[in-house]
């Protein structure tokens, strides 16, 4: 089955006296459950590779909470809480039929207070038990067919004359522990209500992905484009019903005789606004060059996450203009789908004396945090604008800014870097603060060995 399972402490009925080692003592006084029993799921047609309970489950989720599959063809939802909200349980199982009969599934429902009740009675195709105080006698004219425990249990039973649930009610309690089993004792206290029934929640990924199919082929990138908008509305109204963002995206163009074109984005931050996931995606799908005609568009939207509300200024200056404003992570994700991931990238700085090479560059992470980044002694004097390497002050069009350099230098006390011994680097160099004849404001250095100059740095 899909998803991952959780474990819940559900309670049914009233709380017991005591309870057993590790289950809290339960919170809710009232639960009512719904359950379905598929006839025939081994062979239920379904849309997907997907189980049919799984996929019911899926959908199950707009009507509760709290759904629980039952191996190999029941499924459980605790609706006392929609009740108000859907107008009463006769709603709840109406709509809930309704899904059934589009999927083409047979199946027998019933509604009871605890989980074992409600599972016995839909086998048997039993009528709806909304009160406590009715379940002994409703669940004891049942079968044994309708447990479904083991061969051989149900066999011993009928060679000591039980046929039914009331039956084995009214056996002594400690004999029926001793000779039948305490699990099948402790089943039958768990439907009727006395005591705690413990079950694991079925997690359904949701399917946050989608797909336009085109009558004909298609190469105009504007019909693609409008073809792209529409899932992503669609997408991220899903989203908003969810509470959830997500963060890579991925369209698929399919094409008829080739595999499919794979195009990637991943965003700064995670997203679930329209505009923060198309615009990207169409700013990239105008720089594609398709190796041919598309005949489907998918869009992938991967694993979303919780939704993270971020602080909105009431009266921000975009509104006077009718013009929302546009974020950080937004502007930089637009950039990136038209130059390309390595064409935009923020700085950082590394634990190092050498200014060459204290400058990083950050391709992730833009926005929120920094990748190795360590905090450097305050140094004046020392520009943002650092070159690649630095660049001999000899000839050409740096032989003006010696003799202003040749002027000023001796003024100002240089700052010694050095640096390097251990890897091979080794530097030592006298660096200066100088102004040229033009008022530009340079950082220049000599080498104490070779004593030559060097420009190394530009003030903004």
């Amino acid at each position: 089955m899909a998803g991952l399972p959780q474990y819940l402490s559900l309670s049914c009925g009233e709380s017991p006296a005591t309870l057993p080692t590790g289950v809290s003592s339960p919170r809710r006084a009232k639960q009512l459950w719904v359950a379905v029993s598929l006839r025939d799921c081994a062979v239920c047609p379904t849309a997907s590779d997907q189980h049919p309970l799984t996929a019911l489950a899926a959908h199950a989720y707009g009507l509760t909470s709290l759904v629980c599959v039952e191996e190999p063809d029941g499924l459980l939802l605790e609706v006392h809480g929609s009740l108000k909200l859907f107008g009463g349980i006769a709603a709840v199982k109406k709509k809930l039929a309704a899904e059934l009969d589009r999927r083409r599934l047979s199946f027998d429902m019933c509604a009871a207070p605890t989980p074992y009740a409600a599972l016995w009675l839909a086998r048997e195709a039993r009528a709806d038990v909304l009160e406590s105080s009715s379940l002994a006698g409703c669940l004891g004219a049942l079968p044994l067919v309708a447990t479904r425990w083991p061969d051989d249990i149900k066999l011993k039973l009928t060679e000591m004359g039980v046929q039914s649930v009331g039956d084995c009610l009214r056996l002594p309690r400690d004999g029926f522990a001793r000779r039948i089993g305490a699990p099948y004792l402790h089943q039958l206290d768990q439907a009727l209500g006395r005591q705690p029934d413990l079950r694991r929640e079925i997690v359904v990924q949701p399917s946050l992905s989608g797909m336009i199919e085109f009558p004909a082929e298609i190469t105009q990138t504007a019909a693609l484009a409008a073809a792209l908008q529409s899932i992503v509305t669609s997408l991220a109204d899903d989203l908003r019903k969810r509470q959830r963002q997500v963060q890579n995206l991925c369209i698929v163009f399919h094409h008829a005789r080739r595999p499919p074109t794979l195009c990637r984005l991943q965003l700064i931050e995670p997203a679930h606004e329209v505009r923060r996931l198309s615009d990207p995606l169409i700013a990239r799908l105008e720089r594609l060059v398709l190796p041919a005609p598309v005949i489907a568009l998918g869009l992938d939207a991967g694993v979303p996450v919780a939704m993270r509300l971020e602080a909105v200024e009431l009266f921000a200056d975009g509104g006077r203009s009718g013009q929302v404003p546009v974020s950080p992570a937004a502007l930089i994700e637009s950039l990136r789908a038209r130059f390309g991931a390595e064409g935009v990238y923020g700085l950082g700085w590394m634990s190092e004396h050498r200014p060459e090479r204290v400058w990083i560059k950050l391709t992730e992470r833009l926005l929120h945090g920094r990748a190795r980044a360590a905090r450097l002694p305050r140094v004046p004097n020392r520009p943002l604008w650092i070159l690649p390497s630095p660049v001999p002050l000899a000839g050409g069009r740096f032989e003006p800014c010696r003799e202003t350099v040749a002027d000023e230098w001796r003024t100002n006390e240089p700052e010694r870097i050095e640096s390097g011994w251990w890897d091979g680097g080794d530097i030592r160099r006298d660096y200066y603060a100088v102004t040229t004849r033009c008022g530009q404001r340079l950082w220049v250095y000599q080498d104490c060995v070779t004593r030559s100059w060097y420009l190394h740095g530009i003030f903004g």
